[in-house]
């Protein structure tokens, strides 16, 4: 491959604390656009310009609420979104958007603290990486549902 590209962006991040004593929101988002300004793909000689460059999300988002309690429990909801992005220079794989929710409840005071998570809640499928092969389409999947229990102590 040979050639240029092109980047603009945009972002923001807010957080805010509700009149609710303990609960804080947070959310922020990003844009970003990429695109070659020249080039050939080393294989097939096909032009690049105007294409999207690859593995460049063209939209993330988040929103997350956490609350913690004066007794020192705590819990955090978080919504995070990826926007779709082409997964090679010919903008021929493309991976749809999708979004990951992660819950954890939990309990910390002073120098330790335990809490239990839930990393992607509804078990969304993601793919990481996909590739055109000769023989077919192959890709690597994201984590589905994970659980968790987290222990921590300062000495």
């Amino acid at each position: 491959w040979q050639g240029g590209w092109v980047a603009g962006s945009v972002g923001c991040y807010l957080s805010a604390t509700p009149l609710v004593s303990g609960l804080e929101v947070s959310a922020g988002w990003g844009f970003l656009n990429t695109e070659f300004r020249n080039g050939t793909d080393a294989f097939t000689d096909a032009v690049l310009e105007g294409n999207r460059t690859p593995f460049t999300l063209n939209l993330t988002d988040n929103v997350a609420a956490q609350y913690r309690s004066e007794n020192s429990f705590f819990g955090r909801l978080e919504v995070i979104e990826f926007g779709n992005t082409f997964l090679n220079d010919l903008n021929t794989v493309e991976r749809e958007a999708f979004a990951l929710a992660h819950l954890r409840l939990g309990y910390e005071y002073e120098d330790y603290g335990f809490s239990a998570f839930v990393n992607n809640l509804f078990d969304t499928e993601y793919a990481t990486q996909i590739f055109e092969l000769s023989t077919g389409t192959v890709g690597t999947f994201g984590a589905l549902r994970t659980f968790g229990v987290q222990v921590r102590a300062k000495f």
